[in-house]
């Protein structure tokens, strides 16, 4: 993200979107890694900004209300955690979450990226301490706590 401060105007990429959140996901390179922490982190420091600034996305049309468009944003990957927790009470793939992360059905044009999205999701709750990682036969199992 870029800022100017004298102008007001934030350039947010994709890191602040107007109408859906942004593709954070996690690659299997970099299995420990928790780019759904970082994301909940980058934001908590965008709301250090104005409200008031002029938002430039990397899709969609420029807006205002900075602090709100953060806040939907956290609160909705927040209720889809919740969500996802009380799935994993059974053993589940990633692949098998995207129903409670998505609501929409996945093609395979966008495997990857939902691939992605879900495991930066359980990975998170993995940090959280809300979930645990279990490989059988090479395939990742992820349930509740």
């Amino acid at each position: 993200c870029l800022y100017d401060p004298v102008g007001k105007v934030l350039i947010s990429g994709d890191q602040v979107l107007p109408r859906i959140s942004p593709n954070v996901s996690l690659g299997v390179t970099e299995p420990a890694a928790d780019p759904l922490g970082e994301w909940f982190d980058s934001i908590a420091r965008l709301k250090a900004l104005p409200d008031d600034v002029l938002v430039l996305p990397g899709h969609g049309d420029p807006f205002t209300g900075l602090h709100a468009r953060l806040d939907a944003m956290d609160r909705e990957h927040r209720e889809r955690l919740d969500e996802l927790e009380v799935f994993l009470a059974e053993p589940r793939r990633a692949i098998d979450c995207f129903g409670r992360l998505f609501r929409r059905a996945i093609g395979p044009d966008m495997l990857g990226m939902a691939t992605g999205e879900a495991l930066a999701h359980v990975r998170r709750l993995e940090v959280e301490g809300r979930a645990v990682k279990t490989i059988e036969d090479g395939v990742w199992w992820y349930r509740a706590v």
